[in-house]
């Protein structure tokens, strides 16, 4: 698309001055007119064609003009010393910037340029444009917490319009730091952060320097992500935490019943020797499916498991599932019903997807009270089968809502909890049934408890 130059007889008289004038459109960063000595400044064959020039402007330099337009229209005078690079070269210019409404109502920017002879070290702007594309946010302020200037990054993660102080999650951790910086005391902290994506963890060091146009005290703040180790570390502190209660539970019970028989309690008694001995044994299973969850967990970060289809029988795939958690139900008193129509012909891997049963199987028994009955259900859907596990439990808390397919996550992550689990089991069996190409979810009942599910394609294409 070719574009006119602005018609303004007005304009006409300003070339005859050997000052270069221009006037931009902040909005769509293009020159819109320019007089004979600006045409000349950006190197340009005539008005139209620098008119049409594609300038390739960057979100700062377009964020950077619109301030400027939104200071001048506001009364302020504004000047100040910047580089441009018509057609590759690189001139320093003195820029003095006035309001000029457009045509269409909008305000432009009437520049006046004056060539700076003495050209800045080349070096120095090679190293105003690294900062400026640097995978590192960079941003100056003034000491009210007022942004001056912004590089690339700290635009496209805060935005154009943004404050010191306003870049923080919590108001008042953002006031103090900036009433320390301005006291003339660096600010290094790593701090939860308000992006245009939502809250994120940066590292921000800011420290007190004077502005190298105005001369006056101003605040210098280079910050980056550290949202992924952040999150890292803290998911290793869950594994430990989680791992030390899941492991203190059964090694004490084991502790205590080979205990007993070693020491004789249980005397002659074999009934009360079997008895200690099955304790020991359900509780050694217990640590065996804890380490079994853990590296099934390593394994699915990693890539490390690979799925055996093959065609099988659903509705055997999940009766295999409830017999061997049949113990754990009778242990509590609970009745496992089932509602599954035979031959439901599937291409599964199916020790995994017995897994998945196990696992939502586990959470139903692990949150249902004693005596209560725990629902299998599957069926037929137009695309695919949905196998629904639905228990008489305390549903999912509202604030777990969005965490409980997460790793190592408990509804009650307390150390006193009375529902015990590593957090893994749900994860687990959401990463199998994505990997079949299916989908898992849930649903609060009206009535109580919840209705885990998840839905498989009736074929699995590469």
């Amino acid at each position: 698309m070719r574009f006119s130059p602005l018609a303004d007889p007005r304009l006409e008289i300003l070339h005859l001055l050997d000052l270069p004038v221009w006037i931009t459109d902040p909005d769509a960063v293009r020159i819109v007119w320019a007089n004979r000595a600006a045409v000349a400044l950006w190197r340009a064959e005539d008005l139209h064609e620098l008119v049409n020039r594609d300038l390739a402007p960057s979100p700062t330099i377009r964020a950077t003009l619109q301030q400027l337009r939104d200071r001048v229209a506001a009364g302020e005078r504004f000047t100040s010393e910047r580089t441009i690079y018509p057609k590759g070269d690189t001139v320093r210019v003195h820029m003095s910037f006035k309001t000029f409404p457009l045509p269409d109502g909008r305000g432009g920017l009437l520049v006046e340029g004056t060539p700076i002879r003495d050209v800045a070290d080349p070096e120095v702007v090679r190293a105003a444009e690294a900062v400026r594309y640097a995978p590192l946010v960079v941003t100056t302020h003034a000491l009210d917490g007022s942004l001056l200037q912004a590089n690339t990054l700290a635009r496209q993660t805060f935005g154009h319009a943004f404050s010191f102080e306003g870049i923080f999650a919590e108001p008042a951790e953002g006031a103090r730091a900036l009433a320390q910086v301005a006291g003339g005391e660096p600010f290094f902290e790593d701090v939860e952060v308000v992006t245009t994506e939502g809250p994120r963890w940066f590292s921000v060091a800011a420290r007190p320097i004077p502005d190298p146009v105005t001369g006056n005290p101003g605040i210098l703040v280079s910050a980056h992500d550290m949202t992924a180790r952040i999150e890292a570390e803290r998911a290793k502190d869950e594994l430990v935490s989680v791992v030390s209660h899941e492991l203190r539970t059964p090694l004490t019970a084991i502790r205590g019943a080979i205990g007993l028989v070693v020491g004789g309690v249980a005397g002659k008694d074999p009934a009360l020797q079997a008895e200690l001995l099955q304790m020991a044994s359900e509780n050694v299973q217990r640590l065996g499916r804890l380490v079994d969850d853990l590296l099934d967990v390593r394994k699915l970060a990693a890539g490390g498991i690979s799925l055996k289809f093959a065609q099988a029988d659903l509705a055997d795939v999940v009766r295999g599932a409830i017999e061997l958690h049949a113990p754990a139900a009778q242990a509590k008193g609970i009745v496992v019903e089932t509602d599954m129509p035979e031959g439901m012909p599937v291409f599964v891997d199916p020790q995994r997807i017995q897994q998945v049963v196990l696992n939502l199987l586990s959470n139903a028994i692990k949150h249902s009270p004693a005596g209560e009955v725990v629902q299998v259900r599957a069926r037929a859907m137009p695309e695919g089968v949905r196998v629904e596990v639905a228990d008489r439990g305390p549903g999912v808390p509202e604030a777990f809502r969005d965490k409980i397919f997460r790793r190592f996550s408990q509804a009650d992550a307390s150390s006193t909890r009375s529902v015990g689990g590593t957090g893994l089991g749900l994860y687990i069996a959401k990463t199998i049934v994505v990997m079949h190409g299916g989908r898992v979810g849930y649903e609060n009942e009206k009535a109580g408890g919840a209705v885990f599910f998840f839905e498989l394609p009736t074929k699995v294409t590469d």
